[in-house]
């Protein structure tokens, strides 16, 4: 006779999460509880968003930047780090022309998907609905970290 199925405790669930993350995922984690930007960075402040042509909310555990965003190599992220080095160095973006992140330009990249250089980002890229106090929170904690 087969086992039946066993849910996972949430507290299970984080630790197994905590385990499997690399150690500067794992130092991101923890925030001080002023910081608006680690929070939002890290998923503890949760943020609606949707995707490129899709209006369907999605669920806040796939919305942490963290998810994608983590570690400060390109090599084997899903997504480019979101470290100062990278945000802030004039650089080529996917055949644009050259270009550099400022928080005008990164807010603007996490509400409508749209690079500095003009660049459309992957539609994998949720679109956030995020109040001009949170994009700034969340653009000190991630140039400063």
């Amino acid at each position: 006779m087969a086992r039946p199925f066993r849910c996972v405790t949430r507290t299970a669930a984080i630790g197994l999460a905590l385990a499997v993350m690399t150690p500067s995922a794992r130092a991101q984690a923890e925030c001080e509880p002023a910081d608006l930007g680690c929070a939002i960075f890290n998923g503890q402040h949760p943020m609606a968003a949707h995707l490129r042509d899709d209006d369907r909310p999605l669920p806040s555990w796939t919305t942490r930047c963290v998810n994608c965003h983590a570690g400060a190599s390109t090599a084997a992220a899903f997504a480019p780090p979101l470290t100062h080095d990278s945000l802030l160095a004039a650089t080529p973006r996917r055949g644009g022309p050259i270009s550099h992140y400022d928080v005008t330009a990164f807010c603007r990249a996490v509400k409508d998907g749209v690079d500095p250089a003009g660049v459309l980002l992957r539609k994998s890229m949720p679109r956030y609905q995020i109040a001009d106090a949170e994009c700034m929170a969340l653009w000190r904690y991630i140039v400063h970290q």
